[in-house]
């Protein structure tokens, strides 16, 4: 087991739900079961959200860049802290096997997009004079959403405060939408698309 989040306190950084505790796992690989070519690596990790499945929630990244999540069941089996079967103590539970119609695997949502977006706002803000964000600013990210689903997508910072409260810099995860823009989104096929350089 990875921790059991209901008998520990998670700490997350400052207005984020990313976890300061990276439990050892940091640039651990994991091999996707249903896509065999792919090889993920931890990038971070992230409180639980109240979800069918609890638990931390583990940022990864392939070898393409695109990023995605696993939730903390699928990743212990993944990687060998618990087999199919098992009993789980911490969400009440058995484990499962890539491939049982509970498993969920590889998957993002519009929350696990948020906490990607804000985990790459603190990498821009340390970079930039007194935590400001200043646009022209954009990223590109490539996003595995789930099985057969991979775009490419091009988000512009709109402005860097909170227009309800004059707070600037805005850092938090929940105004996070406020402050970026999708401008563009491009399925790109996983099998179809080169490396990074």
């Amino acid at each position: 087991m990875l921790v059991n989040p209901f008998l520990r306190t998670l700490d997350t950084l400052p207005h984020t739900r990313i976890l300061q505790d990276t439990f050892g796992v940091l640039q651990e690989r994991v091999v996707d079961p249903l896509a065999p070519a792919r090889l993920w690596r931890v990038e971070s990790l992230f409180q639980p959200l109240p979800r069918a499945i609890g638990g931390v929630r583990i940022k990864v990244c392939d070898q393409k860049g695109f990023i995605s999540f696993i939730n903390q069941r699928d990743f212990e089996v993944l990687t060998g802290r618990a087999q199919p079967g098992d009993y789980g103590q911490w969400f009440d539970g058995e484990y499962v096997e890539p491939g049982h119609p509970d498993w969920i695997g590889f998957f993002a949502d519009d929350a696990d997009l948020d906490d990607d977006l804000c985990d790459r706002e603190l990498l821009l803000r340390g970079d930039s004079p007194d935590g400001v964000l200043v646009p022209p600013l954009e990223i590109t990210r490539r996003v595995h959403r789930e099985p057969g689903v991979d775009y490419e997508e091009l988000l512009l910072l709109q402005w860097d405060y909170d227009p309800d409260t004059g707070i600037q810099p805005d850092p938090r995860v929940s105004t996070i939408q406020n402050r970026w823009i999708r401008a563009e989104l491009t399925r790109t096929p996983w099998n179809r698309t080169a490396a990074l350089s």
